[in-house]
């Protein structure tokens, strides 16, 4: 960490980002039936989300952003996604994608997210980037990549490719493949409507494809490899960076214990003229998901801040801790469905009906949980850690 940096305060654009996105929840509500059917933010609630800030939560100041401290920026996106987990979804992409402008020189930093941007893309190599000389040093770009949640809305796509020299792929001296992530305009790539899943429907998580696009060398950066360039502590521990997965699932679980509540208070039990909240099984149920949706919340936030708190006092051996953030994220995805399980089992009929939100909860916690960041690997990379072993697992 550098020591001459010191963190702004955490705030976005229209002030605190908790009560911004809380003060945007009643208008997410009521559009979410129209996200869920057009398969897309509207351009209105894109519009209130960018002049909120929340886009931009895990972006530098000096770069345009709000450099909300992590846990803040989570709670944040939480908040959305107790409202729609598809907004949830757009925006925890946009801030992630956001906070890779501090691996970039500042000017094309700018250029991307400086003017109210929003990048959607890929974090997997799976392109093709040939090293050029001319016009300027860079590389023409081609392939196709799936998950650019947010296509949609998006101005700029990140696009992972392996480099080659004209015909023969980059290699480093342990004869590793080179790789690196570029952006690309709107304008430059075409995008497949390819996301037709079971939850998470509004996010666009479309793919999209360039062919032979001319993108600067410095207009990208090696992931995992190339050092960051801005002086933010977050860049010391970028696994705060993916606890954003926790509390977008965080959210969309507390919207179904909430929804669950409120079908309790007016359905009849089965067989009596009282309403199932006066029924133990139901009561039973939700005690269990709130224990365990409230325990998931605690360890999250409370990791977030201790390594937050560790960079501020310049702490050298953060291990443990960062690996602790990517345990409770996980966790906090896991914890997410089973709450949502258990709201779903216990309202039975009501919740399979497409009008029922929690029938839309259901489905989106279970889209969410399958994203590679919170996938049963990251818990075994995080056992290894406890014992003393590396993870063997990026951004640990």
């Amino acid at each position: 960490m550098t020591a001459a940096h010191t963190p702004r305060a955490s705030t976005s654009s229209a002030g605190d980002p908790v009560s911004t996105a809380r003060s945007l929840g009643p208008t997410i509500r009521g559009l979410a039936p129209e996200i869920e059917r057009a398969g897309c933010l509207p351009p209105e609630l894109v519009g209130a989300l960018r002049t909120a800030g929340l886009f931009h939560l895990m972006l530098p100041c000096d770069l345009g952003g709000s450099e909300t401290a992590p846990a803040l920026a989570c709670r944040a996106i939480e908040e959305v996604s107790a409202a729609d987990g598809s907004s949830g979804w757009c925006v925890m992409l946009a801030a992630q994608s956001a906070a890779f402008a501090g691996f970039m020189p500042k000017e094309h930093a700018l250029a991307i997210w400086g003017d109210g941007g929003i990048v959607a893309g890929t974090a997997r190599p799976i392109g093709r980037a040939v090293a050029v000389a001319s016009p300027s040093p860079g590389y023409r770009v081609g392939g196709r990549w799936p998950f650019a949640s947010g296509s949609s809305h998006a101005s700029w796509f990140a696009a992972e490719c392996v480099v080659y020299d004209e015909t023969a792929p980059r290699r480093t001296d342990a004869g590793e493949e080179v790789t690196r992530m570029l952006f690309l305009p709107r304008e430059a790539v075409s995008i497949h409507d390819t996301w037709d899943t079971t939850g998470l429907r509004g996010t666009a998580s479309n793919d999209f494809s360039a062919e032979d696009v001319f993108v600067p060398h410095d207009r990208g950066f090696q992931m995992l490899v190339d050092p960051p360039l801005h002086s933010w502590p977050f860049y010391q521990a970028l696994p705060l960076m993916f606890g954003t997965h926790g509390s977008q699932a965080l959210g969309v679980g507390r919207a179904a214990l909430e929804e669950g509540a409120a079908i309790a208070r007016t359905k009849l039990a089965w067989g009596t003229d009282r309403p199932l909240a006066e029924q133990a099984r139901f009561q039973v149920a939700l005690a269990d998901a709130t224990a365990v949706l409230e325990s998931a919340r605690c360890f999250l936030y409370a990791t977030m801040e201790n390594l937050w708190d560790a960079l501020g006092r310049d702490e050298a051996d953060t291990g443990l801790l960062r690996s602790r953030v990517r345990l409770a994220t996980s966790h906090a995805v896991r914890a997410s469905v089973q709450a949502v399980d258990l709201m779903h089992d216990a309202v039975a009929t009501t919740a399979i009906f497409r009008k029922s939100p929690l029938e839309r909860h259901f489905r989106d916690i279970h889209t969410a949980s399958a994203h590679v960041m919170v996938a049963p690997l990251t818990f075994e990379a995080a056992g290894r850690v406890e014992l003393g072993l590396e993870p063997n697992f990026p951004f640990f």
